[in-house]
């Protein structure tokens, strides 16, 4: 006897920026067993107007039904509102099961509107289930932030306190953080990892005062202190007057299996670009500035879930910057390497590499050579920054060579670039 196939299916709604209320945009079914994931939209979805496609490159607005058999099954925008390591390890504590006993599909009932984005998931069409979630007021991120110690503490809770950690566990990213509301304005709070030896909110700041300074598109960010502890705050740019954004991570555009991330390239997103954003000249020169300002500051965590794009005005623009902090490293005599490839030598952090595809970001080398000496200009006041930052002596010694050891191995100088 052959038994039925595990099907896990959900309605996918989508906030439309002139709806009130989430709009069904169609079916995602999974098989469990063969880990195949379809997705079609619906008809009335179709027909509408105002409506957008969930991801204008791989899944544009179609009647045909898309089908994928890469990460488990689940389409990479889908994926972008799923929790990351920080989420899951808050999840496990708040329903005391093992920390990766969830199947990455599970996920989903769990997900909150504190996510990214403007995705959430129903059983029928009429309205979603997806957990509305209220981020707290700014006065309460004391109690998170006594919480969040006991978590890493790994202390037992007791189920008071547990529903404090659910405002965390719908957000990316592997340090612990919280939605907040502040002056009537979203935010994302982070805080410090009892368990690392560096504080990264303070440098995290400094890194994106460094960015703004370089002319890279930087949302509004602070930092605050909360219960003796320093906490990163970054305004929210996929909300509007508390409305959700849709957004899609550069993860979801390059449609790779996670067994394929060693493909991702700037260059390839500078290509997918040219399929759907509005703008694409400025873009394209924000994407190439950025992939330089991260070689200069040896930011090593630039992998594709960093980057990203938002649907605002009717269009599709890169997202302003996130994610962007100087990984700790000690002095070595090998090249710099990035997450992401540079150019045709791949992730080596070489001028040459930098160089070896400018054309593909539409800069003139001379353009490119400009952009370089800009973020060059500002990146060699770091100490500078993070001391204005209040960073500590130590932690400005444990990333002193993200900030000098490209200039020194590739002997920069800006009047020879």
């Amino acid at each position: 006897m052959i038994s039925e196939p595990d099907i896990f299916e959900r309605i996918i709604f989508i906030d439309l920026p002139e709806a009130e209320s989430p709009v069904a945009a169609g079916m995602f079914s999974l098989d469990i067993d063969t880990g195949v994931g379809r997705f079609s939209y619906g008809r009335r979805y179709l027909q509408r107007p105002d409506a957008i496609a969930l991801d204008p490159v791989n899944l544009p607005l179609s009647e045909r039904e898309y089908v994928t058999r890469k990460n488990s099954g689940i389409f990479g925008i889908l994926g972008d509102i799923l929790p990351d390591s920080w989420g899951k390890y808050l999840l496990a504590k708040c329903l005391s099961v093992p920390f990766g006993s969830l199947r990455t599909y599970e996920l989903f009932d769990y997900v909150s509107t504190s996510a990214v984005g403007a995705i959430s998931l129903g059983s029928t069409p009429e309205r979603p289930v997806t957990r509305r979630e209220t981020p707290l007021l700014f006065n309460g991120l004391h109690r998170v932030a006594e919480v969040f110690a006991r978590v890493m503490a790994d202390e037992k809770l007791p189920a008071d306190v547990l529903c404090l950690l659910e405002q965390g566990t719908s957000l990316g990213g592997a340090q612990p953080k919280c939605p907040v509301i502040c002056n009537g304005h979203e935010w994302i709070a982070k805080f410090a990892n009892q368990q690392t030896p560096v504080v990264f909110p303070r440098i995290e700041y400094g890194a994106m005062r460094m960015a703004k300074q370089a002319g890279m598109n930087v949302p509004e960010i602070k930092l605050e202190e909360i219960a003796g502890n320093c906490v990163y705050l970054i305004r929210r740019f996929d909300r509007r007057q508390r409305k959700r954004l849709p957004f899609m991570s550069a993860h979801a555009l390059s449609n790779l299996d996670l067994e394929e991330l060693e493909k991702g390239s700037y260059v390839e997103i500078a290509r997918q670009m040219r399929k759907f954003v509005k703008h694409v000249s400025r873009d394209l020169h924000e994407l190439f500035r950025r992939m330089v300002f991260n070689i200069f500051i040896s930011n090593r965590d630039d992998h594709l879930g960093n980057h990203g794009f938002i649907y605002r005005d009717k269009a599709w623009h890169l997202s302003p910057l996130y994610d962007v902090l100087p990984i700790p490293a000690h002095k070595t005599a090998s090249n710099f390497s990035l997450s992401l490839n540079i150019g045709l030598k791949g992730t080596t952090a070489t001028l040459d590499n930098i160089y070896s595809q400018h054309q593909e970001f539409n800069l003139s080398r001379e353009q490119a050579a400009d952009i370089i000496a800009e973020v060059a200009a500002v990146t060699s006041g770091w100490e500078k920054t993070l001391r204005e930052c209040r960073v500590g002596r130590a932690d400005i010694e444990a990333v002193r060579w993200c900030f000098e050891g490209f200039r020194e191995l590739s002997g920069y100088d800006s009047s020879r670039s």
